[in-house]
């Protein structure tokens, strides 16, 4: 059987992040796309059917709420794992974000191994 490599989304208008995220993705042996803003990262989603997306919320274009809500609508199964990597982090943001549909909220910076790990188990478990 023909295992395909799981997809990682990363959506951050911080382009050094997002490709050092899309770097460390890499050597979990993800398949990773990047895009810096929410409307090319809908784009990309759209194309790339990914297995989870990680998402900044304050972009510009399309914030990562409205990126969240639009994966949910328009995906197939209701789209991938999605997972809020920002520095919005109060209660009232944490629940807007589950609102909007993320599965997981991670305040910036993250510890590196939390996420690979996170990630990994988030993606066994929709296989």
């Amino acid at each position: 059987m023909d295992e395909r490599r799981p997809r990682v989304l990363i959506v951050d208008d911080n382009r050094d992040a997002a490709d050092s995220l899309a770097m460390l993705f890499g050597l979990l042996s993800c398949e990773t796309r990047v895009a810096y803003d929410g409307e090319q990262g809908a784009r990309e989603a759209a194309d790339f059917l990914p297995d989870m997306a990680v998402l900044d919320i304050s972009m510009p274009l399309m914030d990562g709420y409205e990126l969240a809500e639009l994966l949910r609508r328009e995906l197939p199964d209701n789209g991938p794992v999605l997972v809020a990597l920002t520095a919005l982090t109060s209660e009232r943001d944490k629940a807007q974000a589950k609102r909007a549909g993320f599965d997981y909220h991670l305040s910036k910076p993250v510890d590196s191994a939390s996420l690979c790990h996170l990630v990994m188990r988030a993606i066994a478990q929709r296989h």
